[in-house]
């Protein structure tokens, strides 16, 4: 074993079996009820409403089973597919609920959000019919470490800083619409350097995790390319979990998702492919 990963496993260990309490809070994951889902339709019609339980669908499919690289499979779309019948109840609240309708807006839909709560024994049953197994396991709570480096300066991302907004928000709503609790440090911290980040020091990120809760790290560079796209680098450690990639020429969109969804299929017990 090799001292940076003798190194994670003992201070995930000290993570798992510290009792201190979380003093940062968590945005919304494996506490939520993993068979809801909500999506954004242009009106409340038939059409809408079929389009939006197959997106709730997939959602809620991708959360039980950890894997996002299940949606385009044959069983996975034979499960979705089933969407209608498989959602328990469904409710509609109008995005525009407090702008007055004006110019041509009444001759048009408004867009609303889909809230949906699927049957559970049905769903489960859909995923066992297709052989499709469900993730079972306890969810971890993620300590997130991002140094973000932008043009007017190199920052750590924090949960109440007034930097990186866009990226947090992108953040709490890929823990919400994948099922992982994740916590940010607090601004001014000084627990953990950018370097620290930057450098991959793991003793002292796992480390500083311990106060904050967390069962899991993930930590990793966010780096703007000078023209419209981010490069970074990521590691993942938890409970007999670690692993490491990068992405290239990406949005920050694309590259915080992943990273949430690569969390969720190595605790699943899947790690993806590079």
């Amino acid at each position: 074993m090799s001292p940076g990963l003798l190194r994670v496993v003992i201070f995930v260990a000290a993570l798992l079996s510290c009792s201190v309490a979380a003093t940062a809070q968590s945005f919304p994951g494996p506490e939520d009820d993993l068979y809801r889902a909500e999506t954004i339709v242009t009106g409340t019609g038939e059409a809408e409403r079929a389009r939006g339980f197959l997106i709730g669908a997939e959602d809620v499919l991708i959360k039980l089973t950890g894997r996002a690289d299940l949606a385009v499979s044959q069983p996975a779309m034979a499960v979705i597919a089933l969407a209608p019948d498989l959602v328990a109840e469904h409710s509609y609240e109008d995005r525009m609920k407090d702008i007055p309708i004006h110019d041509e807006q009444g001759t048009r839909d408004r867009p609303h959000y889909l809230r949906m709560r699927f049957d559970a024994e049905k769903f489960d049953r859909a995923l066992a019919e297709q052989r499709l197994a469900k993730w079972e396991g306890k969810r971890p709570i993620v300590a997130v470490w991002l140094g973000i480096s932008e043009p007017r300066s190199s920052y750590i991302l924090s949960r109440d800083g007034g930097d990186g907004y866009g990226q947090r928000e992108v953040l709490k709503d890929a823990s919400k619409k994948r099922g992982i609790a994740i916590i940010l440090p607090e601004a001014g911290q000084r627990a953990v350097s950018y370097s620290d980040i930057l450098e991959a020091e793991q003793s002292a990120l796992l480390k500083a995790s311990i106060p904050l809760g967390a069962d899991a790290v993930l930590y990793g560079t966010l780096d703007f390319d000078g023209n419209a796209y981010w490069n970074c680098q990521w590691a993942v450690a938890g409970e007999g979990i670690y692993t490491s990639w990068k992405m290239h020429g990406v949005t920050f969109d694309a590259a915080l998702k992943g990273a949430i969804e690569r969390v969720a299929a190595a605790h699943a017990g899947r790690i993806l492919g590079d």
